[in-house]
């Protein structure tokens, strides 16, 4: 199963944060507060929702977040 996400990060609705030191990639809504409503887990990476919307994108395994770094141009 695959999963396709599509976020578009220059509305400046969301902030990407790049943690060298573990390797690791965070996505977060700007504008959203408190607890998400549900989330999904993958390999590697955990989306949050709230409100019907994405709240937070952890991609918390190195290997993951380099994936998502050669595939993708983030610019924020």
């Amino acid at each position: 199963m695959g999963l396709l996400l599509i976020i578009k990060l220059g509305e400046d609705k969301y902030e990407t944060k790049e943690y060298s030191d573990t390797g690791t990639l965070l996505i977060v809504r700007k504008d959203m507060k408190g607890e998400p409503d549900y989330s999904i887990e993958g390999d590697g990476f955990v989306v949050e929702f709230k409100d019907g919307e994405i709240y937070t994108v952890d991609v918390f395994d190195p290997k993951v977040a380099s994936q998502v770094r050669e595939r993708f141009y983030l610019q924020v």
